[in-house]
């Protein structure tokens, strides 16, 4: 018996030594993940409004150093599916055939790619909102503290928060001392605990822990931090349970206190100006602990700008002029406004028109890490690290980009609640993008779809349907739709 758990050992010792050896690159990966952040509320990517640009200057700095890119997408119009694709390298038109919630992933459900990382020796952490994970630390973490159910994390003031493979075990003594209210959390700032900065220090902590090293950890492994924060997503501040998204909690509207604009708006740029502080905070931890360069650094949103808790999409051009928003099939609902850095690698000030999204995460950081060879046969991501790295030339591009969601989105938006009887997709191929409102009877695509069509290198904002006027293209995407094997259902509808 213990001849055989020896040999065992040893062939996994061997394996990750085969594993390391065939990965040269092997840098520490971060990825950091907004919450509904639209595609034209960060400097780096076009947007002008009435009321100026929000001001984000860590982020701008991060382009500069790094490669910003105009066409990557989330996963999925809505947060759990969106993480659920990256995760599993799954997109939803897949999620049926996986036999994917799309809305929890439990261990038994998939492989993830913390999985794929951590059995390649990468030490790995969690820190902030895990959902879709159940139990991180089951599903590739070494470490976690944050919140499993995003119901949870809407509430920006909690009273608890959970650790390792606890639910609500970390109490948080100043909110369960004090009344929350957004004018008492700005008043006395330091007498409540907000999640965000819980989200962050945990985060800094666990990386200097990590570059001190140990006997269990040394200083030279690498790591993958995933840091999920809740915003700008709309959040309460606990008082009432049955309305949690009454604005977007923050505890000082910095430069913006004095502005004559609504609370909601101001909170809204404070909060985004917030986040680039701690994206700022990140990247100086980094060059201290002397690990900057080799560390990559992915920036994120979930899914496109939100109209929640009072926010208007259009007060700041939160979407940058796309159409739509999040819970919509247009751009503006599943394009991220995306931008990767790694200093001692990617060309400074890159752009990138190559489009990709969430479930190429995994094939992207497992050719990173040296994980390839384990990555499922049957996932739908392609590996980004040609464009990465400079060779745009070489890099595999996606036949097709496939969403699904179930709501007819009025325009302007008016009513969240509009829902069509029936899930609809849309579907991109280069510079042509459908999208289809309701889909058929058998929840597939099929040839009898009445569909939009887009020709988005001329209109980006998706302005004028042009089906009548190119048939053949919309028999051809429908085809590819098809011939793809994808279903139209909708998930967290």
């Amino acid at each position: 018996m213990l001849a055989r758990v020896l040999k065992e050992v040893l062939l996994c010792l061997v394996c990750l030594s085969a594993a390391v050896a065939a990965a040269p690159l092997r840098p520490n990966i971060i990825w950091i993940m907004a919450d509904d952040l639209g595609w034209g509320e960060i400097g780096p990517f076009p947007s002008t409004s009435l009321h100026g640009k929000i001001s984000t200057k860590n982020l701008d700095q991060f382009a500069k150093e790094g490669m910003v890119f105009r066409q990557a997408y989330a996963g999925y119009t809505v947060c759990a599916p969106s993480r659920t694709t990256l995760f599993t390298g799954r997109h939803s038109g897949k999620f049926k055939e996986a036999k994917l919630s799309g809305t929890t992933l439990a261990p038994d459900e998939a492989v993830t790619t913390s999985d794929l990382l951590q059995k390649v020796g990468y030490k790995t952490a969690l820190v902030g909102k895990s959902a879709p994970l159940t139990e991180p630390l089951s599903q590739g973490f070494d470490y976690f503290i944050g919140q499993v159910d995003q119901s949870t994390c809407h509430n920006m003031y909690p009273q608890y928060i959970d650790q390792g493979r606890g639910i609500r075990n970390v109490p948080l003594p100043l909110n369960q001392k004090n009344p929350r209210s957004r004018e008492a959390c700005m008043a006395h700032p330091d007498q409540y605990n907000y999640t965000v900065d819980i989200t962050q220090n945990y985060a800094l902590r666990w990386i200097r822990n990590h570059a001190a090293g140990s006997f269990f950890s040394p200083r030279d492994d690498p790591f993958f931090m995933y840091m999920s924060f809740t915003i700008p997503h709309a959040g309460g501040w606990g008082s009432a349970p049955k309305d949690p998204e009454q604005g977007a909690p923050v505890p000082t509207d910095f430069q913006y206190a004095n502005e004559t604009w609504p609370d909601v708006e101001k909170d809204h740029a404070a909060v985004i100006v917030y986040l680039d502080n701690y994206v700022g905070q990140l990247l100086e931890e980094l060059k201290a602990l002397e690990i900057d360069n080799n560390t990559i650094i992915f920036f994120a949103s979930d899914n496109g700008a939100h109209l929640e808790g009072g926010h208007s999409i259009e007060f700041f051009n939160s979407t940058g002029g796309l159409l739509g928003h999040k819970r919509s099939l247009y751009e503006g609902g599943v394009r991220s406004p995306t931008m990767v850095r790694w200093p001692s690698m990617i060309s400074p000030g890159s752009m990138s028109e190559h489009e990709w999204a969430f479930w190429d995460v995994m094939p992207t950081l497992c050719e990173l890490a040296g994980c390839t060879s384990t990555v499922p046969t049957n996932t739908d991501g392609i590996s980004i690290v040609d464009t990465l790295l400079g060779k745009p030339e070489k890099q595999e591009k996606h036949e097709y980009l496939y969403f699904t969601w179930n709501q007819k989105q009025p325009w302007p938006p008016k009513n969240l609640e509009s829902k069509s009887s029936r899930s609809g997709y849309s579907i991109r191929s280069g510079e042509w993008k459908g999208v289809v409102d309701e889909c058929g009877e058998s929840m597939v695509p099929n040839m009898s779809d009445a569909m939009q069509l887009y020709h988005l290198s001329n209109d980006p904002f998706e302005t004028t349907d042009v089906s009548r006027r190119y048939e053949d293209r919309l028999v051809w995407l429908k085809s590819l739709a098809i011939k793809a094997k994808v279903t139209c259902d909708c998930y967290q509808c």
